[in-house]
């Protein structure tokens, strides 16, 4: 593990660990200090301390590298839509009917909106070269993006510095499964610069449909889809 990734990983412990102090000691509920708990803590050390039997085990899996990369990237998001469901569950009371309708919903939500995160990722990786960090933190940088976290950065500095790590290492993760299942891998060498500017439109331009019909879908069957005051409309 690199210097910068244990920097990470510290960062996100001690955020994770405010966020439990925020709930615990008076704060009010909050789904953060659960769901990363889980999925950080859980899934994600599980991929990190097996990623090479993983890496192995999936390139080995004789399917082709596009179904394996869509089943990968959908599974991971169907998993992690689990805990995400659980842990804004819990602030109305669990009952296990209403948490079996919110994991629907979630999962109705987030398959539209990470289509475009993971095609856009397989079109990427199976043409350019990408090392196995670049993917992970292109896409941790993208999670940034992609749920308006950079907007604290101006109006509430102290919410970026505790929420910002955790949205890296969720959204690497998210990917990590699916990468590491490719092989053979794109060639084309590409500047960084280059590079990085495709990689962040094509992410953008592969996600607007998708979440222009979520959009769509969710102003008319509102139903369907959590409720706003878990993730707003």
């Amino acid at each position: 593990m690199k210097k910068s990734d244990k920097l990470l990983v510290a960062w996100a412990l001690i955020s994770i660990l405010f966020w439990w102090g925020y709930t615990l000691f008076g704060g009010g509920y909050t789904p953060f200090p659960l769901y990363f708990s889980l999925w950080l803590g859980g899934v994600g050390a599980i991929v990190w301390f097996f990623r090479q039997r993983l890496a192995g085990r999936l390139q080995h899996w004789r399917r082709s590298n596009c179904l394996k990369f869509l089943v990968l990237g959908y599974g991971m998001v169907l998993l992690e839509e689990i805990f995400a469901a659980l842990s804004n569950h819990l602030s109305e009371g669990f009952q296990l009917l209403v948490f079996i309708e919110r994991i629907g919903q979630f999962w109705a939500l987030n398959l539209f909106a990470f289509t475009g995160f993971i095609v856009a990722w397989y079109v990427l990786i199976s043409r350019v070269e990408y090392t196995n960090r670049e993917v992970f933190y292109l896409s941790g940088a993208w999670g940034i993006f992609a749920e308006h976290v950079y907007r604290a950065l101006f109006t509430d500095p102290p919410a970026f510095l505790l929420i910002a790590a955790l949205e890296i290492l969720t959204y690497g993760l998210l990917i990590t499964p699916a990468m590491l299942s490719m092989a053979p891998r794109g060639q084309r060498h590409i500047p960084r610069l280059w590079k990085y500017l495709i990689t962040y439109s094509l992410l953008f331009v592969c996600s607007l449909a998708p979440v222009a019909m979520l959009m769509l879908l969710r102003s008319h069957f509102a139903y369907l889809f959590p409720p706003a005051r878990f993730i707003a409309l």
